[in-house]
């Protein structure tokens, strides 16, 4: 009971730490992304979309079971997109996707959209991925 109790408390805790180190309006605008998550699947290394899924969209959080971090699709216009790894290059921690851009909440790292830092520690742009269409799907080159 110890260890439970231990694994609560500390992570209440961790919790608790996280939500007031980030900003108010950066932890806002995380929960209101409205793009939710989908699911894909990761087949001869691409992931394909249909394209009527970001219809109304300028981004989707896009997720594989064949990769360690999500993708965060952007719709730059009707004919072009590209492809984020969710991955903080500064050490590796998970991004969380806003309608402006990504943010890492272990030590503050932004990207904007197209993947560049806008805050330091991370001095490194994030992985970007091609992006065709074809017949009507959009198909992400990992």
């Amino acid at each position: 009971m110890g260890s439970r109790r231990t694994f609560i408390k500390n992570g209440c805790a961790l919790c608790g730490a996280l939500a007031i180190g980030i900003p108010a309006m950066n932890f806002l605008q995380a929960c209101k992304t409205g793009s939710g998550v989908m699911h894909a699947d990761l087949y001869q290394n691409k992931i394909v979309i249909p394209a009527i899924t970001l219809a109304d969209k300028s981004v989707q959080v896009i997720r594989s079971k064949g990769l360690e971090y999500d993708i965060l699709l952007v719709k730059e216009n009707e004919k072009k997109y590209h492809a984020l790894l969710m991955k903080c290059t500064h050490q590796s921690n998970p991004l969380i996707a806003t309608q402006t851009g990504l943010y890492c909440n272990l030590h503050g790292s932004r990207f904007d959209l197209n993947g560049n830092v806008v805050e330091e520690p991370a001095t490194r742009p994030l992985e970007k991925y091609t992006v065709t269409i074809e017949n009507q799907n959009i198909i992400i080159h990992i």
